[in-house]
């Protein structure tokens, strides 16, 4: 779904920029989906749950330190937002084994043809492995959901999406934009997504 990376850049961008988006703080949303890996021919179901929106000094604050210092000092920030939510898998266990993935990110917004978007954002737990050999994929540790959700005639929502399992957070000064670049070739689909709450 090509959208998920566009909005991840506008998005960004507009908060670099000080665009603030009024939402209330409280959530608690259950989203399900089927996840789709392309490159890896797996597939299984993901259980994401929203408890709370990230405030718009939260925002700021992480779009400054972004464009200021850098994805590493981003990464920091994003670790230092209260959770925001999680995540799981259908054998009730996150990302690289862990029994759920914390989200420290969540961003609503409605676009013209009614569809809202969701955007949540983690930090991309390292193996230890990894991190050791200095490989690249150890620079690429944000992680993030982007949901576009519609909703019917008989007022369900559904919707589909995309998982980026690793990825990288650049500021280009001469375009004042964000750049998103991902460790995957084919990120994760999200398909069938449906709202539970």
């Amino acid at each position: 779904m090509s959208i998920c990376k566009v909005v991840m850049l506008v998005l960004l961008a507009g908060l670099a920029a000080g665009f603030a988006f009024a939402q209330n703080q409280t959530a608690e949303e259950i989203y399900r989906a089927r996840a789709v890996a392309m490159g890896a021919g797996a597939a299984g179901a993901l259980e994401i749950h929203v408890t709370r929106w990230t405030t718009d000094d939260e925002r700021q604050a992480l779009a400054n330190t972004l464009v200021q210092k850098g994805q590493e000092e981003f990464v920091k920030e994003l670790r230092k937002q209260d959770e925001t939510g999680w995540s799981r898998t259908q054998g009730g266990r996150g990302m690289r084994g862990e029994p759920s993935v914390r989200m420290r990110y969540a961003f609503e917004f409605t676009q013209a043809d009614g569809s809202r978007v969701l955007i949540l954002v983690t930090d991309r737990p390292l193996g230890f492995g990894e991190v050791m050999r200095a490989s690249r994929s150890s620079e690429y540790d944000v992680s993030a959901i982007v949901l576009e959700m519609k909703k019917g005639d008989d007022g369900k929502e559904t919707g589909e999406g995309t998982l980026y399992a690793g990825a990288k957070l650049s500021y280009d000064a001469d375009k004042k934009q964000i750049k998103v670049e991902s460790l995957e070739e084919q990120p994760v689909r999200l398909t069938e997504v449906t709202r539970e709450k």
